[in-house]
């Protein structure tokens, strides 16, 4: 697992109490000093001071002074100083993470608040109460003592506290996955934060929002909001908050696929890190860049920076970056093939992970063990990890681990020639990407709608500024008027240069009018085009729904009629009738496969999960593998093919790309050449390119038709010339890999003589 972490708000606290813990020194002898002249009710508020001063150093001294306070106050009978320090107690039980204890002296505290009727004060421990559930995972109790505290604070017109609760609840929504009233809070927190000019509240409610919309995979949303927040802190001179914003926008950028950029962006938020001292923000840009150059390639570079992350994440302590570099190291020299490494440091993760009991990596981990054992042909040692990953999965219902751990085993078994065993390997592999598709397609559904809803609240928040624009326009003007008459009794002359006033304000008035009018019309015609943009979608799937059901169905019923017939009528059917029905069962099962293949290839390609692993391949061996593999049909049309591939020729390319284009191709190839035909195979390099040709001498594609081939809405479907069946989704499946490949495909046909089908791949 090779990941980049996005930086919240935590992380810029963090870096903040690290860079003032020199100065929190100096505070605390000035308290000292204090204390000693102080009279005895001013001692409660020094010592809770003292309390506060002492969090980010020793957690049993600020016990001690809040207690200290506590009994002093208990002492003089000041009820505000008992209650500020059960906030101090509770507050240092909540750092400890003892949340019973936190809990109980938080609750006193807001009894002898409520009892005091201090608005502001009942408002801070709400705030404490709901940060304490929000860490106990309790979303309905944090959301509860959140609302309770923005309601005082708009009561009492806090500004500032109830800025502070927008962006409180919605990071608790964020954190629970709940986006769209994430992203409704925030907004409503921007909107008092621009009206008082609160300018350091407004950049982390940019970044909240940020991180939502880059949930939801609105990239240009988060993109927006991020760069927002970057000018702020470079405003504000805060380069806690520029590190932060350039990480976020690092990581917006590798999601994009632009690596160069994410790099420039990790690298900036590096190089204030470095100024800052904070080894932790190190640590976590070292991973992220490594994972950049991962990302494209260049692997030596994604070692050295994986390397640097892990000797930070020891020098700091921080067992679960350790454990994540390793990680990340381990599969890197699994990569380059030097295995010795790459199980010492996957081993060394896998060990670490266990310690800390994270189950949901330690699935990975397993898994990245199998991976090595099976590149190196250990396959004992590879089946005992890929039990440990798929009991781990399956007791957390990880899917994706269970997902890669069947993989794995159906590659084992090819390679050991197993089929039976690698097939039904293969199925479950294929029942748990169905579910996986089936959840990632209401996922993205829900985000779909979440976009469009929040677009429209953003829409509307902009026409209510408008309408509040125009309203306060046409109050100035009122006012105008007033003041004109008024001026025109006591003077002429100043009517005069009154109504001039008037006529100037009043076309100003018009213009921007008429600008707020061309600005809603905009609006109002992009609305219109993300709605027919989700209509064309929702055509394109229902017809691609339609074309699979029907193309599935025909298989099926072929299976079902003869495997049915050798059921009912095995004793009566001759010899020769027998071997017939088997041969049509396994066709029918071979085309089905062929189908739920490429469907379950072209799926992942859709959903973005197709990771490409280019590596040397040499292109006359995959594509004898291919013709092994239709050898059957071959031999049964008496076609003559013809690999005229030089055996030297290589190209570096996914593996699994290039099986599944030239299946893909061969196939339609012997599918629609007569018996006794011919079909060749020639490569040549163009441009930089390596072209590809599968030429054969079939009945070829009138110009109609060839105008359908490679769309998904245009259906079409030609029987082959033995009534071999297809549902046209190979050539699409083969575009869409190629294309992503960084080549192109092309196809030439003269009905009648045959067609020839060419795709293009990148020489390097």
């Amino acid at each position: 697992m090779r990941t980049s972490k996005l930086t919240f708000i935590i992380i810029l606290l963090i870096s903040t109490l690290y860079a003032v813990a020199q100065e929190q020194r100096q505070i605390l002898d000035s308290l000292f000093k204090e204390l000693n002249t102080a009279a005895d009710k001013e001692k409660i508020d020094i010592l809770n001071n003292i309390s506060m001063s002492y969090w980010n150093q020793s957690l049993d001294s600020s016990l001690y002074f809040a207690n200290e306070a506590l009994n002093l106050a208990h002492i003089l009978n000041d009820k505000k100083g008992v209650s500020d320090s059960y906030n101090r107690i509770g507050n240092v039980y909540f750092y400890r993470g003892d949340i019973e204890k936190a809990l109980e002296f938080y609750e006193k505290c807001l009894d002898l608040r409520l009892e005091l009727n201090d608005p502001k004060m009942i408002a801070n421990i709400y705030y404490n109460l709901g940060s304490l559930y929000s860490y106990d995972n309790n979303l309905t109790k944090a959301i509860e003592y959140y609302t309770k505290g923005l309601d005082l604070s708009l009561s009492t017109n806090d500004q500032e506290g109830v800025i502070s609760f927008y962006n409180r609840i919605g990071l608790t929504y964020q954190e629970n996955a709940k986006y769209k009233e994430a992203i409704q809070n925030h907004l409503k927190g921007i909107e008092i934060a621009e009206r008082t000019n609160n300018i350091e509240s407004q950049a982390q409610l940019y970044n909240g929002l940020g991180n939502s919309y880059y949930e939801i995979s609105s990239y240009d949303q988060a993109l927006k909001y991020f760069f927002k927040g970057l000018e702020i802190y470079h405003e504000l001179e805060m380069p806690e908050g520029l590190s932060m914003m350039y990480n976020n926008l690092g990581i917006v950028y590798q999601s994009l696929k632009e690596n160069e950029k994410a790099l420039e962006y990790y690298k900036k938020a590096l190089e204030i890190d470095i100024e800052l001292g904070s080894l932790y923000g190190q640590a976590n840009e070292y991973n992220n860049i490594g994972t950049a150059y991962d990302d494209s390639g260049n692997k030596e570079k994604a070692l050295e920076y994986y390397n640097k992350s892990l000797e930070l994440n020891q020098k700091i302590d921080d067992k679960d970056g350790i454990a994540t570099a390793l990680n990340n190291i381990g599969l890197i020299y699994l990569d380059l093939g030097e295995y010795d490494k790459a199980y010492s440091n996957l081993k060394k993760s896998t060990d670490i992970t266990k310690e800390l009991n994270n189950t949901y990596n330690l699935a990975n981990n397993y898994n990245n063990l199998a991976k090595l054992f099976l590149s190196q042909k250990q396959y004992t040692k590879s089946k005992e990890y890929l039990d440990l990953a798929i009991e781990l999965s399956k007791q957390m219902n990880i899917k994706i681990w269970l997902t890669e751990s069947y993989d794995l085993y159906h590659q084992m078994y090819s390679k050991l020639n197993n089929y039976k065993k690698a097939l039904e390997y293969y199925k479950l592999y294929s029942e748990v990407q169905d579910s996986i598709y089936s959840n990632e397609s209401t996922d993205r559904i829900a985000e779909m709608k979440i976009k469009y809803e929040t677009e429209n609240l953003e829409t509307e928040n902009e026409l209510l500024k408008k309408d509040n624009q125009i309203h306060l326009l046409e109050l100035n003007r009122q006012k105008n008027i007033m003041n004109y008459w008024i001026a025109f009794t006591l003077l002429i002359l100043a009517l005069a240069v009154l109504s001039f006033s008037r006529f100037r304000l009043k076309k100003k008035t018009n213009t921007l009018l008429k600008t707020k009018n061309d600005q809603l019309e905009e609006t109002n015609h992009k609305l219109t085009s993300s709605e027919n943009n989700l209509k064309e979608l929702n055509a394109t799937k229902d017809k691609f729904f339609s074309i699979i059901a029907h193309d599935l169905k025909n298989p099926f019923q072929s299976l079902l009629g003869f495997s049915e017939t050798l059921y009912n009528q095995m004793d009566e059917l001759e010899k020769e009738e027998l071997s017939e029905y088997s041969r049509l069962i396994y066709e029918s099962s071979q085309n089905l496969f062929n189908l739920l293949s490429n469907l379950l290839q072209w799926s992942k390609s859709q959903l973005g999960s197709v990771k490409l692993s280019p590596v040397e391949v040499n292109l006359y061996d995959s594509i004898d593998d291919v013709l092994s593999l239709l050898n059957i049909s071959i031999a049964k049309k008496q076609i003559a093919v013809h690999n005229e591939v030089n055996k030297d020729t290589s190209v570096k390319v996914d593996k699994h790309v290039i099986s599944t284009v030239l299946r893909n191709l061969l196939n339609n190839a012997v599918k629609f050449t007569d018996k006794k035909g011919e079909i060749r195979i020639t490569s040549k390099i163009k441009d930089k390119n390596i072209l590809i040709s599968v030429q054969d001498s079939g009945r070829g594609i009138s110009k109609e038709n060839l105008e359908k081939l490679f769309k998904i809405d245009q259906e079409h479907s030609t029987k082959g010339t033995d009534n071999e069946s297809g549902s046209g989704l190979g050539l699409i499946l083969c575009k869409e890999l190629v294309n992503q490949s960084g080549g192109d495909i092309y196809v030439e046909s003269t009905l009648g003589k045959g067609s020839t089908f060419s795709f293009s791949l990148p020489l390097n």
